[in-house]
């Protein structure tokens, strides 16, 4: 019921704020975004950002304010339209005696009514924009935590002194910008994540290492850096274990990855050091996950086919091998049944520069 009353309400806002943009360019007047919004405000009495699945998160005012006027002068009235795939989300300012401002946002170009402005200070007023939403996502009061650990399956509710330590780690997490290195980064195990209510619609916090967490936002991704304490705690919350009857267990602590051909296949001998970043190491556990998430065959195949390849996990003194079939792998005596998925481990493998060494 509530987002699909602000999903109504948004689409008035825009309506009403495009009948306002088109008065404004029928009068020959096509002020900038910047100047649009330092005029008003003295006359706003609140600052949201609305993403594009409804979830409206309040900014600081006084950062806002503040800051606003150093947003630039490029300002480019452009004579393309911003089209609403391209729309990250949408920054709306509540005035006492008049409409609502409302401004489609961007990566690098942003919308106000039918005027629509790019240039260096769209792309500028963007990133400001994506670091304050980064701020009023963790500075909301958090009222209950659920603590799961996906790849173990176990959940928790934290205590009062538990959600506290949260608390407090978030008001020290700084915003970090979105780029290809944090994009790239998988969960390392055990794949912690948190769901905080906040009395909005709850916050979904990935922790992918030590220092790095994640949380959505409609079409975005924001990242934070956090001291390690963090991660330290989580482990004590819910600690990592291993299960006997989990063939893929152990999986999670190798070093090295091996890719061994069998019958003239395409695929390299190559080995893998996934020690070097945590990006690689993100890479082997959602190998690990990939597998785990095969379906299990009750027993063996009668014709499992000509073996494609052998992946091999070493590490800590143990070494565990994976033989690939078209259709089917082998782990020990458990048998799965899979589609492509020796191709996707290939090409995750292959990605964000982990670089594999002729064995």
């Amino acid at each position: 019921m509530i987002s699909s009353f602000r999903a109504f309400l948004f689409q008035t806002l825009v309506a009403v704020v495009f009948v306002t943009g088109c008065s404004q360019a029928e009068q020959g007047i096509t002020p900038d975004i910047q100047s649009n919004i330092s005029a008003e405000l003295g006359a706003v009495e609140k600052v949201t950002v609305m993403s594009t699945d409804g979830q409206e998160v309040t900014l600081d005012q006084s950062v806002f304010f503040s800051e606003m006027e150093s947003q630039g002068k490029n300002w480019e009235v452009s004579t393309e339209p911003l089209k609403q795939e391209d729309v990250r989300f949408t920054l709306v300012l509540y005035r006492s005696k008049a409409a609502p401002l409302v401004i489609s946002v961007g990566e690098t170009a942003s919308q106000y009514g039918d005027m629509t402005y790019r240039g260096n200070s769209a792309s500028q007023f963007y990133r400001w924009l994506h670091r304050q939403i980064g701020q009023g996502l963790i500075n909301q009061p958090v009222e209950s935590v659920q603590l799961s650990a996906e790849d173990l399956e176990q959940t928790k509710m934290l205590r009062e002194d538990e959600m506290q330590a949260v608390r407090e780690v978030l008001a020290k997490a700084v915003p970090q910008v979105e780029e290809m290195q944090l994009t790239s980064q998988f969960p390392l195990h055990p794949h912690y994540r948190m769901r905080i209510h906040t009395g909005e619609k709850p916050l979904e916090v990935t922790v992918l290492t030590p220092t790095l967490f994640s949380v959505p936002f409609g079409r975005e991704t924001h990242y934070f850096h956090v001291e390690g304490a963090l991660f330290s705690k989580l482990t004590s919350w819910l600690p990592p274990r291993e299960h006997k009857e989990d063939p893929f267990e152990k999986l999670f602590k190798a070093t090295q990855l091996r890719i061994e051909p069998q019958h003239g296949t395409a695929v390299e001998d190559k080995k893998y050091d996934v020690t070097h970043t945590t990006i690689d190491q993100g890479i082997a556990h959602q190998i690990v996950r990939t597998l785990r998430a095969a379906p299990q065959l009750a027993q063996a195949p009668a014709q499992p086919g000509a073996a494609q390849y052998i992946l091999h996990f070493t590490g800590n003194g143990y070494e565990r091998k994976i033989t690939f079939y078209p259709a089917h792998f082998q782990i020990e005596h458990f048998w799965f049944s899979h589609d492509s998925v020796d191709d996707q481990i290939v090409k995750m493998l292959e990605s964000a520069g982990l670089q594999g060494e002729p064995s």
